[in-house]
């Protein structure tokens, strides 16, 4: 698993590789919980980073156009004869830790100077470690323990195993999932599900209670993980440009 970062975390990052004229390549992953503004935030940091003139990189995850990735779709909508809710958790947590690494395969990060992953390793852990929690309270263990296990689990199968690139620092966009489901109602169509239905994740309010801790679990395991509170006090969403320029603020050491 990963070395040790201090006495309570443990370190997430690799160092920054050299791009072209020897700067550095950050990689950023934006994570969090459906409906959390994520997207959003996502295509703001993108061009504010280019009109700094950085070469910016884009991963989407699930790549759902790819062969793993359709298959996760597949499970995500039920439309199969097997649902994403049927597949165990580590069988499920390969499907999506192979579509990072042939995405990765195919991807040149040496064109770029940040590489930006809509998420990445750390979702894995916490939608396939809410499912964890759920299975450990079924049978009377700890469910914090499960879970913590598992996400030292999987860092170290998609990182030191497969050798899926590490992020330089995690965004975890936090709300509360009362938050989130009337968010997702906004989305729209999207194409895995076949329509503006929930997928089989969204739909599921214990479910997403738990997918939310496990982000927030691994925010507490690791470094490198900043966490933006993304509701007020009046439980509504913050504005646009606030929680920006706290994403901006917090990367400055990296992009100096």
């Amino acid at each position: 698993m990963a070395d040790q970062a201090n006495d309570t975390k443990l370190t997430t990052a690799a160092r920054p590789s050299r791009g072209r004229r020897g700067k550095r390549r950050i990689m950023i992953a934006l994570e969090g919980i459906d409906g959390s503004g994520k997207s959003v935030q996502f295509a703001r940091l993108k061009a504010r980073l280019e009109a700094l003139g950085k070469r910016v990189g884009v991963l989407d995850f699930p790549c759902y156009g790819s062969f793993f990735g359709s298959q996760i779709g597949v499970f995500l909508s039920g439309s199969g004869s097997v649902s994403a809710a049927d597949v165990d958790v580590r069988s499920m947590s390969l499907w999506y830790a192979m579509d990072r690494v042939k995405a990765f395969e195919q991807f040149d990060a040496k064109a770029y100077d940040v590489i930006l992953l809509n998420r990445s390793t750390m979702a894995n852990a916490a939608y396939q470690g809410s499912r964890v929690q759920l299975e450990a309270k079924k049978h009377g263990e700890d469910p914090q323990q499960a879970l913590e296990a598992y996400i030292k689990w999987l860092f170290e199968l998609e990182f030191d195993v497969l050798g899926v690139p590490k992020p330089d620092i995690f965004f975890i966009f936090d709300v509360p999932v009362s938050v989130s489901h009337a968010n997702v109602a906004k989305k729209g169509r999207r194409d895995y599900v076949g329509g503006e239905k929930a997928d089989v994740y969204e739909k599921d309010n214990e479910l997403l209670e738990t997918v939310r801790k496990g982000y927030l679990t691994c925010a507490e395991m690791f470094d490198n993980v900043t966490v933006l509170r993304c509701t007020g006090a009046d439980g509504n969403m913050r504005g646009i440009d606030e929680i920006s320029d706290e994403v901006w603020a917090a990367l400055a050491g990296l992009l100096k």
